[in-house]
């Protein structure tokens, strides 16, 4: 059967299609939430659990970049800007192909992280015009990781 006419057109629409690529992405990604869930509850200390935390997202946004291929370069532009600005950990999250980033920052050091994004990653594109420099608060903002969304029965 290994050489089959059918056996022979899967294997050419799995290179084709880059199946074993994207399985790889697939099946680390799900290793990675496990292992981010494991690091949430353990007993590390906080810095550790933030380098680790961090270490797994940089390692996320490896994957969709170059195993599912999912990235760009704007935001391979903005998370290096990310990384290098202070994050501890940075990926694309949403669907890609042009989404978003998020990052992993420490709280002392969001204001300047915050700047320094805007410096390094909008400024020119404002100046280009292809953002409106009185929107910038829509592409750029703080939050804090909560729960996720419940229903509340009253």
């Amino acid at each position: 059967m290994t050489g089959s006419p059918s056996s022979l057109a899967v294997l050419a629409a799995a290179t084709h299609f880059k199946l074993f690529q994207r399985a790889s992405h697939v099946y680390s990604e799900a290793k990675r939430v496990h292992l981010f869930r494991e690091t949430v509850i353990s007993n590390l200390s906080d810095d550790d659990v933030l380098e680790k935390l961090g270490d797994l997202m940089n390692e996320s946004h490896k994957s969709c970049s170059t195993l599912y291929e999912c990235s760009c370069p704007e935001l391979e532009e903005l998370v290096k800007v990310c990384q290098d600005s202070g994050a501890v950990g940075a990926r694309l999250t949403g669907a890609g192909w042009g989404g978003c980033a998020v990052a992993l920052v420490k709280d002392n050091i969001v204001p300047s992280f915050i700047l320094n994004l805007k410096e390094a990653f909008y400024r020119s594109r404002i100046e280009r015009g292809l953002i409106n420099h009185n929107d910038l608060g829509l592409y750029v903002f703080a939050s804090k990781p909560s729960s996720g969304a419940a229903i509340f029965k009253f």
